[in-house]
């Protein structure tokens, strides 16, 4: 578990490093990269609280918009029932999408790909175990950017086995 907080936090600084070199994203620019806090609520039933985590997006310009790639971590918060073991879950998204700018300051974008989810639980011994589950995923945004800010309400949907998760929520982002 070290070892990938660690490989974590190498990866955090080296994609900033890069990034310092990159100017704010804008129509006369062809690549651009962006970090953004995501949170959001659970819309299905689920039994998870709320969801939150750090996305990182590379954009490439194309068109009236940006062809996108996007991944990061998204913890899932699950609620508090009595004698649960449910702990929380990580979500691993890679998603690949168009973010097409509409009228200025105002976009659309949508992104389609795929999910890996890690569920924690207590096992019957009381150990931290944990289930892996994966599926397809996509995720329709409507935001503004201004400048390098940019800030997007969003709805993301995976498809798993026996169920979906998806959630309602909002990408606040900070592109160079």
């Amino acid at each position: 578990m070290k070892r990938n907080h660690y490989a974590a936090v190498v990866l955090f600084c080296l994609l900033s490093s890069v990034a310092s070199i990159v100017h704010a994203q804008s129509e006369t620019k062809t690549f651009s990269v962006g970090f953004g806090l995501q949170g959001g609520i659970p819309s299905s039933s689920t039994g998870y609280h709320f969801d939150g985590g750090l996305t990182v997006r590379l954009s490439y310009h194309a068109g009236p918009g940006f062809v996108t790639l996007s991944s990061g971590a998204v913890a899932w918060i699950p609620k508090s029932f009595e004698g649960s073991t449910t702990k929380a879950s990580l979500q691993i998204p890679v998603l690949a999408g168009y973010k097409y700018v509409f009228a200025k300051p105002f976009f659309v974008m949508g992104e389609i790909g795929f999910s890996s989810f890690r569920v924690y639980y207590k096992d019957d011994n009381g150990d931290l175990a944990h289930s892996t589950f994966s599926g397809f995923t996509y995720a329709p945004t409507v935001g503004v950017t201004f400048h390098a800010f940019e800030a997007g309400i969003r709805y993301e949907s995976t498809s798993l086995n026996g169920g979906s998760a998806s959630n309602i929520g909002l990408r606040i982002a900070f592109n160079f």
